[in-house]
């Protein structure tokens, strides 16, 4: 019988954790973000899911996905773009300032320095979105309201 490789024997002996977190995906990992950091995550995204606070497991990893998928599109310019159907999964998908609001909603749940780290990750991400949008003049100067929320929308993607 030939010899069975450790990793197995391990994956064979863990079992997971009972109650709540035995239906919560394990963290993955989030580009550009330490382990320690992923796990802190994790664990805010868990202990804030279900409480209508707008967090969910892997939240944070979509919402960066989407943020990235954004700007990495071509173009000198971008246009902000609505999703067509309006549904919160396609508007995260499609809306760059819906994932942006998700992560500010994950920034003040972290530790210290988690918070710090992903803060500068949202920092380098946001310098790049300021650059590539353009602002809409006739946007509302809302004080309690993002910046990203005045940037100019394209009006003919949802068509």
């Amino acid at each position: 019988m030939p010899r069975r490789r450790p990793r197995t024997l391990r994956i064979e002996q863990w079992k997971p954790p009972h109650g709540l977190y035995r239906q919560i995906p394990w963290p993955t990992r989030v580009d550009r973000l330490f382990p320690r950091t992923v796990s802190a995550v994790h664990r805010a995204e868990t202990l804030r899911w279900g409480d209508e606070s707008g967090i969910w497991p892997g939240a944070t990893a979509a919402a960066l996905w989407s943020y990235r998928r954004f700007l990495g599109r071509r173009g000198r310019h971008l246009y902000v773009l609505r999703s067509r159907c309006g549904c919160f999964g396609c508007e995260l998908e499609v809306n760059v300032t819906v994932a942006r609001d998700v992560l500010e909603l994950v920034v003040p749940t972290l530790p210290r320095r988690a918070r710090a780290e992903l803060e500068e990750l949202l920092a380098d991400l946001d310098e790049r979105l300021w650059r590539r949008t353009l602002p809409d003049p006739t946007a509302t100067r809302n004080p309690g309201r993002a910046w990203w929320h005045t940037r100019i929308v394209d009006e003919t993607s949802h068509l």
